[in-house]
């Protein structure tokens, strides 16, 4: 299991929830997600002192037992609904023209278990916020099983969500942390004063923080757990459902703009007197153009430029022809973001089924950090910060494997700190410290 302090300065960096305002199209036809529905039984259901609610896990357990007490006592997704009635959610709820945040559903369907109402058992409560059933899927059809021992393939069967899966987890995570089929998050909701979304698996797995342990008993049931292909395979979801909202119509100009949601936020939000910009061999786009967000594609590509490099090519290709398209028309937006689409999903099932050893982590790092210090794509402030999460998490499958010494372990341990620092935030963000972090981070690395 990864030690926190490495994972838990991205804290200051990650969004809450999405709130929501339309639908997108449809899911996409690699989904692994169990497609069982039933009753919401509530949190209550699982935090008895002989289930998850445990202080002290019971002889013979094969799992920690106090997975409640983590949820509650440190996870943000316990408090996401309490928070719909602070001052910023309130305001955010007068500025859209809402009568309040906790009552409204764009804002349940992210920070609560919004279960419709003939869905809801007798202890299922909506102020629980995104309790177990919100990932974990409507209790009704698999807890009894789950309480007899069953084995966990039984309880997917039976409808339990599998988001020991890297695939399912990540489908899941982006549901709020970008949108699905009655869910988005817009820029009229960031404008009326939500945080900017951004999402990765792996590193948002760990500062949840995780209520599991991988240990003997963990692989027995559910198999290893590397790091590197959480974050690979959360890499490729992203940009495939991405695309789905490029491609959806309602994202499509509605007067004189697109969906500016779809943009990367530092192509306009930045200081005017700021001199940041630099070329980018992957847009070719020149200066004052705002463009596509596009952090996760560049992260896919240096992880196919290792896997599958032809692929890598064709997404390079794709991408430089995407952002061509933003100057010419949305149709042309729509039709190279298939492409993408297209290829983010084949490598999904490549990445599912690829065995990331010492070679690759260290080989994936060298390309992050190398295309940090060439300067463009990767020195971008959103680039930047998904470099600087999977950095940690290849740092962290480092260590789960047993490739680094203890001293390396603190020694990178720092630099990645170093990292989390340079992207802290947007307004303070520079090009140059990023890259004085890199090197920091570069020494720090075993030798090849």
């Amino acid at each position: 299991m990864r030690g926190p302090s490495l994972r838990y300065p991205v804290i200051a960096v990650v969004g809450v929830a999405a709130l929501a305002l339309s639908t997108v199209g449809p899911r996409p036809a690699w989904s692994q997600a169990s497609k069982v529905d039933g009753i919401h039984l509530g949190v209550a259901s699982c935090a008895g002192s002989t289930c998850h609610g445990a202080i002290e896990r019971l002889k013979g357990s094969s799992v920690p037992q106090n997975e409640y007490i983590t949820w509650t006592r440190r996870d943000k997704h316990a408090k996401a609904y309490a928070v719909l009635f602070d001052e910023r959610s309130q305001r955010i709820a007068r500025n859209l023209g809402l009568p309040d945040a906790h009552t409204a559903q764009i804002c349940l369907d992210c920070h609560a278990d919004n279960a419709p109402a003939d869905k809801r058992g007798r202890q299922f409560q909506i102020s629980d916020g995104v309790g177990c059933e919100a990932c974990h899927g409507a209790a009704s059809g698999w807890l009894g099983i789950h309480i007899s021992g069953a084995p966990h393939r039984d309880n997917v069967a039976a409808g339990l969500y599998p988001t020991d899966q890297p695939l399912a987890r990540a489908e899941k995570c982006l549901g709020c942390h970008l949108g699905d089929d009655k869910r988005f998050v817009t820029h009229k909701i960031m404008g009326a004063g939500h945080p900017r979304m951004i999402f990765e698996l792996d590193t948002f797995t760990a500062v949840q923080p995780a209520h599991y342990v991988v240990d003997k008993s963990y692989i027995e049931r559910k198999g290893p757990v590397n790091d590197v292909q959480v974050w690979a395979v959360g890499q490729a979801v992203a940009v495939s459902r991405f695309m789905d909202e490029v491609i959806d119509p309602k994202r499509g100009p509605n007067g004189i703009f697109p969906e500016l949601a779809l943009f990367d936020c530092q192509a306009c939000h930045h200081g005017i007197k700021d001199a940041k910009w630099e070329p980018r061999s992957s847009t070719g786009l020149g200066p004052g153009t705002v463009r596509l967000y596009d952090a996760n594609v560049i992260m896919l590509r240096v992880i196919a430029q290792r896997v599958a490099p032809a692929t890598a090519k064709t997404l390079s290709e794709q991408l430089l022809a995407l952002h061509k398209a933003t100057t010419e028309n949305w149709a042309a937006v729509q039709r190279q973001a298939r492409a993408v689409k297209k290829t983010a999903g084949d490598l999904v099932a490549v990445l599912a089924k690829h065995n990331f050893d010492r070679d690759d982590m260290a080989a994936l790092a060298d390309g992050l950090v190398r295309g940090g210090l060439a300067g463009g794509d990767e020195v971008d402030y959103s680039n930047a910060e998904q470099a600087t999460m999977a950095l940690a998490s290849i740092v962290s499958a480092m260590k789960q494997a047993g490739t680094i010494t203890e001293g390396q372990k603190t020694s990178l341990g720092d630099a990645v700190n170093k990292l989390y620092e340079a992207v802290a935030t947007n307004e303070a963000f520079r090009p140059e410290g990023f890259k004085l972090a890199l090197k920091d981070f570069q020494q720090a690395l075993p030798a090849r």
